[in-house]
């Protein structure tokens, strides 16, 4: 600011005046009058950058915040949403103890053949729409022989436990010294198939060990599918396709046989009888 009647020093600074003294004096009023000196483009240019520094540094300190909680929920966290079957809709919320001990390795042949014989793989096939099929992006399949606007999926866990099963029936068959009912090939295919998904999945929980031989993982609580709810989700109505496995776990000379369980109050009851009526039923095992 200056004196009323000292000249005024024009400065470049953006097409402002710089006034060089910091007062001046109105003489005519016989009082003081303060002349603000207007601020540079230089001066507001740092004042907003430095803002923006400021939010920007706060934002991102705030989401360092959030993503550190959320790591750590995730870790903590046994069913992450992330898990959840596009599928099924469920998720590993079944904590279960893992056992090196059960009745399906019970030193009692017995009771170690009944527990495998009865495992269920009834949950095998479904029979969703061509609708769901394609909303899920899922490749085409056989046709379902009840309704053309269904077509047949396996249950890939459905589909492991069957190959353990035969890879079980084979060793136990040899190791008798009996001849294996099961064609070599078909066992090549169920270990390739088991290696494949093993790898795919590359469960990589790691497991406590105590024992030499044998002992990883024993009594560790993993998170679990509940296999009730799977079951009851191949057999709802929106895709239940009829199927048993039946108890002859090996081939059948037809496999239409395996669709013949459509309760009466099933959509595709009335289709099934009527083939059956037709064709009769094979003399399949069972």
């Amino acid at each position: 600011m200056l004196y009323r009647h000292e000249k005024r020093h024009e400065v470049d600074d953006d097409g402002y005046l710089e006034l060089v003294s910091e007062t001046a004096v109105d003489t005519d009023r016989n009082s003081f009058q303060l002349v603000s000196r207007p601020p540079g483009w230089s001066t507001i240019f740092l004042t907003v950058s430095l803002l923006i520094s400021l939010t920007l540094n706060s934002w991102w300190i705030l989401l360092e915040r959030i993503s550190k909680v959320s790591n750590k929920e995730a870790i903590s966290c046994s069913a992450p949403e992330t898990q959840r079957s596009i599928y099924s809709g469920l998720t590993f919320d079944v904590p279960t103890r893992y056992s090196l001990h059960t009745d399906y390795s019970s030193s009692n042949q017995t009771l170690a053949d009944y527990t495998w014989d009865n495992l269920n793989l009834d949950g095998m096939v479904i029979a969703p729409t061509l609708d769901w099929a394609r909303e899920m992006g899922l490749p085409d399949s056989w046709d379902f022989p009840w309704d053309s606007n269904r077509k047949i999926y396996f249950v890939k866990v459905y589909h492991q436990l069957h190959c353990l099963k035969r890879i079980r029936t084979a060793f136990h068959e040899l190791w008798s010294g009996q001849e294996s009912t099961i064609i070599p090939a078909h066992i090549e295919h169920c270990l390739d198939t088991l290696r494949q998904d093993l790898m795919c999945k590359a469960d990589d929980t790691p497991m406590p060990s105590l024992l030499a031989v044998n002992g990883a993982g024993d009594g560790q609580t993993l998170h679990c599918k509940n296999f009730d709810k799977l079951m009851a989700w191949t057999k709802h109505p929106d895709r239940d396709a009829c199927y048993h496995r039946l108890n002859h776990d090996g081939p059948v000379r037809h496999a239409i046989e395996r669709y013949a369980f459509c309760p009466p109050d099933s959509v595709h009851y009335a289709a099934m009888s009527r083939y059956f009526e037709e064709h009769g039923h094979y003399k399949d095992p069972v």
